[in-house]
């Protein structure tokens, strides 16, 4: 739980060194130690001050210099120049001298399948997640995240509605559709609508939500089909390849972009390219010695036992084809939807599909929106304040998030170097706040090693 008291030992900060991309696309990493000095204890709860950084606000594409940013109660209660902002007694400060301090990243598509999986999100900077895999007890995790009895991001969960001949959660009927949507009202933050569900479903649970005040994400319903979904009021798609089975009639027509991002800017839709699912599908397609490399990958370290024998059932491995050319097609798309400026939103589908790591693989979907044109400021954009406006937008009442602003919620990520220059700077940070309560990139560490050292004694 999140507690002050314990102050585990620090060592030194990890930087990354990469090494050539296995197929042309998966870059591998390895942990080197540096020795920069700790410049803040490895935990700290009650008011927080960062003093002196270099604040990355994004709520605009700017760096606010040597600044002082005061967290109470969890909130984001001051910014102003250093020695400009009056500390109160009791404060912990953590120097951010040459550092700078940005909004901490929000992964929204994730299938959470172990409550060990949670804390390795704090280790990538990633302190909010959503999860679309629709498990009961996930709502039981996500209110112990917020009352300190777990450790990890916040947590927002969906239900998972799929119709006849669907994968599990399936509804027979649009009445019993609507039965299950009343069900899910008030528990649930999100309903995901999947594949199979009927045109006569589909309308029944938008209905449904509608009354209940639930919003509607997932998959591009099959036989209703893009426009009727979006059209039908459908506030997110968790998957850019999606446009390829529902509106490019399963091709790669470049003809249809403009026209499928008039449509999406239309409805008000906001799009999750989930790149890097698509690209790490890519690598390993048609690949049976694909799924053996990401098992030898460091971030290895913090994988729950269960993944490393899913992991190996080699779904895709089997696989004809090649999914280059899909990956290159969806990139352009991406950004055709970037240049709209329809609002994009990070998302990996981890740590279900294999070679997809909690916390990690975040950096990937940010070098892909990269790799598709968007400047380093959009494509943070999409794990910061656009994912903020999202949740505020969809659910109302919502804390502000993603931003650095007086009276946001206090979730931060400290880094070495500016993430405007390359996204690459947020991929190993210093420490992370969530919700107000800091911890130095060590402590998680630890807590890590502890956590995942008793599972594989578990397992032994």
């Amino acid at each position: 739980m999140r507690v002050a008291g314990h102050r585990p030992t620090i060592s030194p900060s990890p930087r990354r060194v990469n090494f050539p991309r296995f197929a042309g696309l998966l870059a591998v990493t390895i942990i080197v130690w540096s020795t920069r000095p700790p410049t803040a204890p490895a935990q700290a709860t009650g008011p927080v001050a960062f003093v002196g950084v270099n604040v990355v606000p994004m709520d605009r594409e700017t760096v606010l210099t040597g600044q002082t940013v005061l967290v109470v109660d969890g909130v984001i209660s001051a910014i102003g120049p250093a020695g400009s902002v009056a500390l109160p007694d009791g404060v912990t400060s953590i120097d951010g001298s040459g550092q700078y301090l940005m909004p901490g990243l929000a992964d929204l598509h994730v299938h959470v399948q172990n409550e060990a999986d949670l804390p390795v999100y704090l280790l990538g900077g990633v302190t909010t997640v959503l999860d679309l895999g629709g498990r009961s007890r996930l709502l039981g995790w996500r209110d112990r995240l917020e009352t300190g009895g777990l450790v990890g991001p916040h947590l927002l969960v969906s239900y998972f509605i799929d119709g006849p001949g669907g994968r599990f959660n399936v509804v027979e009927t649009p009445e019993e559709a609507r039965q299950v949507i009343r069900a899910a009202a008030g528990r649930y933050d999100y309903i995901k609508v999947y594949n199979s569900l009927t045109l006569a479903q589909f309308h029944a649970i938008m209905d449904e939500a509608r009354i209940a005040g639930i919003p509607v994400v997932g998959h591009g319903v099959r036989r209703p089909g893009m426009q009727a979904i979006l059209e039908g009021g459908q506030v997110m798609i968790a998957h850019g390849e999606e446009y390829i089975y529902t509106y490019f009639g399963n091709s790669t027509n470049r003809a249809l972009i403009p026209s499928a991002v008039d449509l999406t800017k239309r409805t008000g839709a906001y799009v999750l390219p989930n790149l890097s699912a698509f690209e790490i599908m890519a690598v390993q397609w048609g690949r049976p010695f694909a799924v053996d490399s990401f098992l030898l990958q460091p971030e290895v370290r913090y994988l729950h036992p269960s993944y490393r024998e899913s992991w190996r059932s080699g779904k895709y491995t089997s696989r004809n084809g090649s999914l280059r050319p899909r990956l290159i097609f969806l990139q352009e798309l991406t950004r055709a939807f970037a240049d709209a400026n329809v609002p994009l939103l990070l998302g990996t589908d981890s740590p279900g599909i294999p070679g997809m790591f909690a916390g990690a693989s975040i950096h990937n979907d940010l070098r892909n929106l990269i790799d598709a044109g968007l400047t380093p400021y959009q494509a943070l954009s999409a794990g910061t304040r656009t994912a903020g406006a999202f949740v505020r937008q969809t659910i109302p009442g919502s804390p502000v998030f993603g931003v650095i602003a007086e009276g946001a919620r206090a979730d931060l990520v400290l880094l070495d170097d500016n993430p405007l220059e390359s996204v690459t700077a947020a991929r190993y940070p210093n420490g992370v706040m969530v919700g107000g309560d800091w911890w130095s990139a060590d402590a998680v560490r630890e807590m890590l090693d502890v956590l995942y050292g008793d599972l594989g004694s578990s397992t032994r």
